[in-house]
């Protein structure tokens, strides 16, 4: 048998030897999280394939034909050796060494990478990292970078991977609402002190959509500054309602140092979308930068940030 022909089969005999080893059809399913017919469906396949009958089914018990007997012995030993080469790929882990830089934006890197950093650098005690914090996108080549944090569309010719989806919120301390009410609608804001973005004209002009509905307020207040720390920080002291990047609120509603405003309506505006992990293809070659990319999407998914769309490419 040619190894084309060879490949397909592989899955069908790891699924023989969890048939034996379970003792039926049904249980070999639960530990494949599959059914017993596609169960049923992969052995028919593997007997017609090799053009033997492996199992002698009754309503009672599954048992093995000689030929079965021989098939899984090699069967066995084939997830044995697959095993081994696992084991062998984790031993070589430490492997891992060199430089890698990482460019991404501050709030992004101060509350969700960098917390993370200490086990990556445990993993592969011979890596180096380092980190560039920038808000604003820079050149990768230019600033030699391995991999960086994007919002929004990644920039052509480069490989981007989804990191997390960021959505703009709204929140403010139970004592702010306490003093002035809770707005039920977006048309009440401007009757609050509203922490907003001073970066650009139009920062005060805040569009909310729920459904079909869109509402715009220009909204107002005594403070307003282009970092969501600060303005976290500013809301949590009681300031007034400010618009957050959802994940930079995460730990003060946890806390509940702040609640959220208006949570059914959704701002729009800069700042969110997708967060992309962007590298060069030639870069990613290297162990040490998938090293880094892996971990990373696994801390997203782990913490529950993990961008449910996919990579354009």
């Amino acid at each position: 048998m040619r190894t084309n022909e060879l490949l397909p089969l592989l899955p069908d005999l790891a699924v023989l030897v969890d048939v034996v080893e379970a003792g039926s059809f049904s249980a070999a399913a639960r530990l494949q999280g599959s059914t017993p017919s596609a169960v049923s469906r992969q052995m028919a396949r593997l007997e017609a394939a090799l053009g033997l009958t492996l199992l002698e089914r009754s309503t009672r018990r599954l048992r093995l034909t000689s030929g079965g007997q021989e098939v899984v012995r090699h069967a066995r030993s084939m997830l044995d050796a697959a095993r081994a080469a696992c084991d062998g790929a984790a031993r070589h882990a430490s492997t891992i060494a060199g430089r890698v830089r990482l460019a991404a934006p501050k709030a992004a890197l101060r509350q969700i990478i960098h917390p993370q950093l200490p086990l990556l650098l445990q993993t592969y005690p011979q890596l180096a990292l380092e980190l560039l914090v920038n808000d604003q996108p820079g050149d990768l080549i230019a600033d030699g970078v391995d991999i960086a944090l994007r919002l929004g569309d990644p920039p052509a010719g480069y490989v981007a991977r989804p990191f997390m989806v960021v959505r703009t919120k709204l929140y403010a301390a139970p004592a702010y609402l306490a003093q002035h009410g809770t707005p039920q609608h977006p048309s009440e804001l401007v009757r609050h002190s509203c922490l907003h973005l001073a970066e650009q004209a139009g920062d005060d002009e805040w569009c909310a959509v729920r459904d079909n509905e869109r509402v715009v307020v220009n909204v107002r207040g005594r403070y307003a500054g282009n970092h969501s720390e600060m303005r976290r920080e500013a809301a949590e002291w009681g300031m007034g309602i400010a618009s957050l990047p959802d994940f930079t609120a995460r730990q003060s509603l946890a806390s509940g140092t702040l609640v959220a405003v208006l949570p059914d309506w959704q701002l729009l505006g800069r700042y969110q979308g997708t967060s992309w992990l962007v590298y060069h293809a030639d870069r990613y070659r290297s162990a040490r930068v998938r090293a880094v990319v892996d971990f990373l999407l696994g801390v997203a998914t782990r913490l529950g940030y993990g961008a449910s769309s996919q990579p354009g490419g």
